[in-house]
């Protein structure tokens, strides 16, 4: 991340990093790791914006922290198809 973004910008992009790895790798420990940076930084008079939480795949409909399925069409990485972690 650029030094040269707002603190606060910088702060909501590693924020959904987090929570990206946390659906990649399906590690709840990250998500509630995530959540509670959030609501520390929200205590604290902080906006770090929504929180981007577990969620199904909405290519596959694969539930929060299961593995995407192959759907022909669609490509994955890691395991995770690309519109499941994005914003």
């Amino acid at each position: 991340m650029p030094e040269s973004e707002p603190r606060e910008e910088r702060a909501k992009k590693a924020l959904r990093d987090v929570h990206r790895a946390a659906t990649r790798y399906q590690d709840d420990n990250l998500h509630q790791a995530g959540m509670e940076i959030s609501r520390m930084a929200q205590e604290l008079g902080h906006g770090p914006g929504p929180i981007e939480d577990r969620r199904p795949c909405p290519v596959c409909e694969a539930e929060p922290e299961a593995l995407c399925i192959h759907v022909p069409g669609h490509d994955m990485a890691d395991g995770v198809h690309p519109e499941r972690i994005r914003q």
